[in-house]
């Protein structure tokens, strides 16, 4: 009895010492507990009974915790909620932990918790029909224009016209004075200082630029539209899909919206059944919600996020328009300068960081990038999903000092090797939908990484490929190696774009393995352009080393492999079973091991 009142009161006296030194905030001897709710407010402890209000002041409080005495794990936790950010979270070394101590970002139990990146619009009204409207005086006055809205979870459509792919096709281009006329007459020319978005389909990637004048046959645009010096395939050309996207003249289906920066409108087309205030609507504010920065000398360790959603980013048409080249990087021409999409959660100088059982959706630039100087970091168990540009990026080179490239640093690697990520992983998550507004992004993008894994992963409903590994067109030896991308379920892509697969490849990479994949139904669309095929591994140019063992391809339009300016002796062959070989029992087998495992199988993350 002795012996108990004196632990409990050992016990008693570091609760109150540690109480006094974290404000309040809940603790036990193995963690410190921070709650934050939507009820709650900053001006409280952080309590459970007492919680914060907001994403900025649970960091501000965890890093006055970390900064403290104890070396106990850090836990911040989320009451169930809509948490609208009015700037990213932004993570350094000090708000992460170390070797023996985690951080960690959760959902309450059962808690569906969104931190959203967004705006909520609740105040509408009903002039007609099922057209609805709501007063947005931001639009009016230049201060807020996005061109993502999400009804009901569900992202609605801007305006557009044609409403069908492969309807619309160039008829004439001049890239030089950038006038582009069309096969048939536009529904109305009057779409001048709209934001109308000219749209144009090339071979593997998709263009955009503003319209700046209109005829009755065609418009005229501010930038110029492809990726200009690499022939046809990648800028516009006679012939090519094109539509028009944002104009109050193509507000005609349900579904659709228009925003009126003239009047400050925005205005939407209910769909059956459906009231937007009801519904819920939202629009996005911010670009980003989280980034991970860290420096060489400094990096975010040991920080984790459970639960989540991650939900509501936009991505801004760039001043010299969107040419995309591939996977979501553009450029004007191949004598300027080249760019990557920006990441709604980008992680720089991370290590061992995890995201578990998250969902992001509702992000119109890519989601997730791991870039320089990442290592050992982890997402598993996730949900990705309509996506504007490409589901994860490891090899994210938005920042980090690179090599000079061939062509304005497309293919240029890091300038320090040590900066490639290294043993970062993707497993057992859930990936679909990317590319909605960057028709040539992909669902998992791998380059200039060493030992990166992509393991038991469902990628699908793609308009173009779902895994790309490699990023550099011949045999130059690259930071890029000893990737393996093992039991992924890779089906339903290719529906919009071509040339490209389920797995496409690029360049030298020894001791990548591709392992016991199922990939299946690559399409081939109606209006695709070029002659290449799609298939189930694309091996293209310079690709060398790999290993391809076990793998299932069936159903593919353009077949199970092709090579393209390398040989299959360059790579090591066992034991796959391509399209004939594919039979009933060895796709069956190849179902049971390839996608998400338990306990993943069977279920979506959160939702």
């Amino acid at each position: 009895m002795a012996e108990f009142y004196e632990n409990s009161m050992k016990q008693h006296l570091r609760e109150c010492v540690w109480g006094s030194l974290l404000a309040g905030f809940w603790v036990s001897a193995a963690e410190v507990q921070i709650h934050v709710s939507p009820a709650g407010r900053d001006g409280n402890p952080g309590t459970e009974t007492r919680p914060l209000a907001t994403p900025a002041r649970a960091l501000e409080a965890a890093r006055s915790v970390l900064a403290g005495a104890t070396n106990a794990d850090v836990r911040v936790v989320f009451h169930a909620g809509i948490y609208e950010m009015a700037a990213p979270l932004v993570f350094s070394a000090a708000d992460g932990g170390n070797a023996g101590r985690r951080v960690t970002w959760s959902a309450a139990p059962g808690a569906r918790v969104v931190l959203s990146g967004g705006r909520s619009l609740w105040e509408w009204n009903q002039p007609r029909g099922r057209l609805w409207t709501a007063t947005v005086p931001e639009a009016k006055t230049g201060q807020w224009f996005f061109r993502q809205l999400v009804v009901g979870d569900q992202r609605a459509v801007r305006a557009r016209w044609p409403g069908e792919d492969g309807v619309l096709r160039l008829a004439t281009v001049d890239n030089t004075m950038r006038k582009f006329t069309f096969n048939q007459a536009l529904p109305s020319t009057e779409l001048a200082g709209q934001r109308t978005e000219l749209v144009v389909y090339q071979n593997w990637s998709v263009s955009r630029a503003l319209v700046a004048a209109t005829a009755t046959d065609g418009v005229t645009t501010i930038t110029p539209v492809g990726w200009i010096g690499h022939g046809d395939m990648t800028c516009a050309s006679p012939g090519k899909p094109a539509f028009l996207e944002h104009a109050r003249a193509f507000l005609d289906q349900p579904g659709e919206w228009f925003l009126d920066t003239t009047t400050g409108t925005l205005n939407y087309l209910a769909r059956d059944g459906e009231e937007p205030p009801k519904a819920g609507v939202v629009a996005p504010v911010l670009t980003q919600l989280v980034r991970l920065e860290g420096t060489k000398e400094h990096p975010v360790r040991n920080l984790h996020f459970e639960g989540l959603r991650f939900e509501h980013t936009d991505f801004a048409l760039p001043p010299v328009g969107y040419s995309e080249i591939q996977a979501a990087h553009y450029g004007t021409s191949t004598r300027e300068p080249t760019y990557v999409q920006s990441v709604a959660i980008e992680c720089i100088y991370a290590e061992g960081c995890h995201f578990e059982n998250c969902r992001f959706a509702h992000l119109n630039n890519s989601a997730i990038g791991f870039g320089a100087g990442c290592r050992s970091n982890r997402v598993r168990g996730c949900l990705i999903e309509d996506i504007g540009g490409s589901g994860i990026m490891i090899g994210w080179r938005g920042r980090g000092r690179l090599q000079a490239g061939s062509e304005g640093n497309l293919d240029a690697d890091w300038a320090e090797a040590t900066d490639a990520p290294r043993g970062n992983e993707v497993a057992h998550c859930v990936i679909r939908r990317c590319g909605v507004d960057s028709r040539g992004a992909v669902g998992v993008f791998v380059a200039f990484s060493e030992g990166t894994r992509v393991l038991h992963n469902e990628i699908y409903d793609l308009p173009y490929t779902g895994v790309s590994v490699g990023y550099r067109w011949d045999t130059t030896p690259t930071t890029q190696a000893r990737c393996v991308v093992a039991w992924n379920h890779i089906y339903d892509v290719m529906r919009t774009l071509a040339d490209g697969g389920g797995i496409y490849t690029l360049g030298f990479q020894p001791g990548t393995v591709l392992l016991g994949n199922l990939i299946h139904n690559v399409h081939r669309s109606s209006f695709a352009q070029g002659g290449a095929p799609n298939n189930g591994f694309f091996i293209d140019e310079g690709s060398k080393g790999f290993l391809f063992a076990s793998n299932t391809v069936y159903s593919a339009s353009g077949g199970a492999v092709r090579f393209n300016q390398n040989r299959r002796e360059w790579h090591t062959w066992i034991n796959n079973f391509f399209d004939a070989e594919a039979t009933p029992a060895r796709i069956l087998e190849g179902s049971r091991l390839a996608g998400p495992q338990a306990p993943y199988k069977g279920r979506l993350p959160v939702r």
